[in-house]
């Protein structure tokens, strides 16, 4: 594959599904309900036809499996799009993410057996019980939860993690979260301090925001901030993902305004539901209007929505997407002039090391 610019290519965030059984008040999809692409789902075909199998072999040691707007538990393809990735490269790591309500024993035992060691997943879960949980995850099903953590944990090599965001309403429920991880054979917690809060983003959420949690924990920058508490003795083997992270970092152009992440790998290269390749998923996000306190622009006036078209795998073949000379607008801006997405997520005075490397921050 001859691709003219220096992308990272070894970390790539897809978004399987735009589906969700959920109504979460802070996810786009409750946000933004006129979203184009909403339920949807990624097909396999298409999967195959942008990532053929010299390309997972050449370049990819990693696919986080979440997306903006869906969960791709819900893409009808996923176990067939997975099991893809694994015969072809079995040491490739599949990080699924995940709220995990109401898929059927078979469906996760079948999930379980194609899943090995170089794998993880994440259940989204804030709660610990149904009444709890639905408090943000609404509509979600506690017991199929509780269920497919169970059977992942006993049946699969993977790596699986109870993954919690600090709200209002679960800020003091740490331990009783922490015992049901345990139980449910959960290899650690991820705890997430949130940004999508009133302190935050005061135009947004008004002046009384009743999931906002304590200031500690909230996060103290304009990314979300977590913390892994491991509950075994297993670890997961990152070695090479974080050495290349790390060489990317030292060895990245910082002369710029910006220090960009989806040069580093920290960040996967997005591929949302229709094929649309950007840089990362800060940039696909369905945001009505974004500031960075000098500039606005608006989400349907934005480079990465006004070029979607000529961003399309599947219409288009990775390789052209990737070598588009339209992104070398998108370079030029991060010496002087940057891309409000951009300042506000990869600006080179927050991207320091910690920032642009971590294992789990992505």
């Amino acid at each position: 594959m001859n691709i003219l610019y220096d992308w990272q290519l070894y970390h790539w965030a897809i978004e399987p599904s735009s589906k969700c059984t959920l109504k979460c008040p802070r996810c786009p999809r409750t946000e933004y309900p006129d979203i184009p692409w909403l339920n949807k789902e990624l097909k396999y075909k298409d999967f195959v036809r942008a990532f053929t199998p010299s390309f997972i072999k050449k370049h990819v040691k990693r696919f986080t499996m979440c997306g903006d707007v869906g969960d791709p538990i819900y893409c009808k393809d996923y176990i067939d799009i997975v099991h893809y990735i694994k015969t072809v490269k079995p040491d490739c790591h599949v990080f699924t993410i995940t709220n995990g309500s109401y898929k059927s024993t078979d469906w996760w035992k079948h999930f379980a057996y194609i899943s090995n060691q170089f794998d993880t997943i994440n259940f989204s879960v804030d709660g610990f019980n149904q009444v709890t949980n639905n408090k943000y995850r609404v509509n979600s099903d506690f017991d199929s939860i509780m269920n497919g953590m169970n059977i992942m944990g006993q049946e699969s090599a993977a790596f699986v993690y109870w993954a919690a965001i600090f709200f209002r309403f679960n800020q003091d429920d740490q331990k009783s979260i922490r015992y049901l991880a345990k139980e449910h054979n959960c290899d650690g917690i991820q705890w997430t301090k949130s940004t999508k809060f009133k302190s935050k983003y005061t135009y947004q959420y008004g002046h009384i925001d009743m999931l906002e949690p304590r200031p500690e924990f909230v996060s103290s920058s304009d990314r979300y901030e977590r913390h892994m508490e491991l509950l075994t003795n297993r670890m997961i083997d990152n070695i090479d993902y974080m050495y290349t992270n790390t060489t990317k970092f030292d060895t990245i152009n910082k002369d710029g305004l910006i220090t960009p992440l989806c040069m580093i790998g920290n960040r996967g290269m997005f591929l949302n539901v229709e094929g649309v390749v950007h840089p990362c998923g800060w940039v696909s996000y369905p945001y009505d209007v974004m500031s960075d306190g000098v500039k606005k622009i608006k989400y349907k006036d934005s480079f990465f929505n006004v070029n979607r078209h000529h961003f399309n795998a599947f219409n288009n073949g990775l390789e052209l997407v990737l070598s588009n000379p339209l992104w070398q607008k998108l370079f030029d801006s991060w010496k002087s002039d940057p891309f409000v997405e951009c300042n506000l997520k990869c600006n080179s005075k927050l991207v320091d090391y910690d920032y642009a490397v971590g294992y789990e921050t992505n």
